[in-house]
């Protein structure tokens, strides 16, 4: 992960690199990048099961509590998901004074008629390799971050340099908890959503395939859409990026989130982009405040600087 040896001196180190050396060193990051991505794909397959439990368990979850709640309309069923929330919310808070309650009985079997079906021969061979390779993406995200900064940052002033390490592990951070967040709050408001919308007199088996390929798709476009604030950050510090500026281009960043929303979701339904669009408004606006954060640290710091060259 460091620089190539006998590499031309980089802008900023005493010569501008070539463009073919440019081309050679971004081949180099990401061929260390994919390298890294293989590593973790082959630890991901090892536990191949073990993840499509994780990822089919919002689904078998959905479909219990709607069984067990009895049919109901999209807003009573969204009622009734608020609800679990906040008994789990205020059982983590109260505090524990009285003795544990008796076990519960385990959640009812999922019925035979809700089960996810594979379709094709190689339904589960190729979801084992989709699994395998965001697997492999997760466990590698530092290294792909590294890489992806450590080629950016030659064009930089060193002062903005030493941000890279800080800005990888933000990044890393802020992936994850989009995933998180997608896993834990969206995934189950949507398959609620869906589910109850399913008329009375009709029961459907969803594929497999084409539901872990929504899950992988929803957990990688708000890991991709958390990014954001990291982002604002990293322009902030180097001077391209205000918070006026972004004050100021705030309805047309709307219009452009809804777009960004439409590509990411893999469906094309408007609750399903609705569900993207709203957080990632969100995190525009947590955006502005961490641009005044960065210039007002690269204001400070510019003074310190120029004291030192004198």
């Amino acid at each position: 992960m460091d620089p190539l040896p006998d590499q031309p001196k980089r802008k900023g180190q005493g010569a501008e690199m070539p463009f073919l050396d440019h081309l050679e060193e971004l081949r180099w990051r990401l061929l260390k990048s994919l390298a890294a991505i293989a590593i973790g794909a082959i630890l991901s397959l090892t536990f191949a099961r073990e993840i499509m439990g994780f990822l089919t368990y919002p689904y078998e979850k959905a479909v219990i509590s709607l069984e067990t709640a009895g049919r109901t309309s999209p807003l009573g069923a969204l009622q009734q998901l608020f609800q679990e929330w906040y008994r789990s919310a205020t059982a983590v808070l109260e505090p524990v004074t009285a003795p544990a309650p008796e076990q519960t009985a385990p959640p009812p079997p999922l019925p035979p008629s809700r089960r996810l079906q594979a379709l094709k021969p190689t339904t589960y061979l190729m979801l084992s390799m989709h699994i395998a390779l965001l697997g492999g993406l997760v466990l590698a995200l530092p290294v792909v971050f590294y890489q992806f900064w450590r080629f950016v940052t030659p064009g930089l002033l060193p002062r903005e340099r030493r941000l890279v390490l800080p800005i990888v592990v933000l990044s890393v951070a802020c992936f994850l908890c989009g995933a998180l967040f997608a896993y834990g709050i969206v995934l189950p408001t949507g398959l609620l959503f869906f589910l109850s919308m399913e008329p009375r007199d009709m029961t459907s088996q969803w594929a497999v395939d084409e539901y872990v390929s929504f899950v992988l798709w929803m957990l990688l476009g708000f890991g991709v859409v958390f990014e954001l604030p990291v982002l604002a950050l990293f322009l902030s510090r180097v001077g391209l990026v205000s918070a006026a500026l972004l004050r100021r281009m705030r309805r047309y960043a709307i219009v452009l989130i809804f777009i960004v929303a439409a590509i990411l979701t893999p469906s094309p339904d408007p609750f399903s982009q609705l569900l993207m669009a709203v957080p990632l408004m969100g995190l525009y606006e947590i955006s502005i405040w961490i641009c005044r954060f960065g210039s007002k640290a690269r204001q400070k710091q510019e003074p310190q600087e120029e004291d030192l060259k004198e």
